[in-house]
């Protein structure tokens, strides 16, 4: 992106994905941030269970509540984040988010840097579609990406049935 004038994108505008329950639209990533930045809007359904613990150890993690309830694990605090909660998480500090009521919940997300947040979660959505979710697969995406999982929820998570 020209760093001369402004990237504006009015509602529903951006690069749209969906992973499980979750709806993803992409505002601005690698290509309007040179790698600075990512934001994306997601929208995830009822009781997702949401992310694997992970830690990030070159960006941070910025997520804004805007309607629903998330539910947050950072570090060794866990909390219920309502809409208009903003919740920072500090590269170096574990975490994860899920919804844990029984209606969706929207929320903003900001990485900064970027590390290629959007490709990251495209490739994810590839892996699962494909079935190839493996806790090996799924720890070698996240490294490539600044996502380091916890190794034992990984495998929980991924386990082959």
């Amino acid at each position: 992106m020209a760093g001369d004038r402004a990237l504006v994108l009015l509602p529903g505008e951006g690069r749209q994905l969906s992973l499980g329950t979750m709806r993803l639209c992409f505002k601005a990533d690698e290509a309007e941030a040179d790698g600075r930045y990512a934001i994306a809007l997601a929208t995830v359904g009822a009781g997702e269970p949401g992310t694997t613990p992970h830690v990030h150890r070159e960006h941070d993690d910025i997520s804004f509540v805007i309607e629903g309830t998330l539910g947050f694990e950072v570090g060794e605090e866990t909390f219920e984040a309502p809409a208009g909660t903003l919740v920072i998480v500090p590269r170096g500090l574990p975490h994860r988010w899920w919804n844990p009521r029984s209606e969706p919940a929207t929320f903003l997300n900001v990485h900064v840097a970027g590390y290629g947040f959007e490709r990251f979660v495209r490739e994810l959505a590839e892996l699962s579609a494909a079935g190839r979710a493996s806790p090996d697969a799924m720890a070698e995406l996240g490294a490539r990406h600044d996502v380091y999982f916890d190794d034992d929820a990984l495998r929980a998570r991924y386990a082959e049935p």
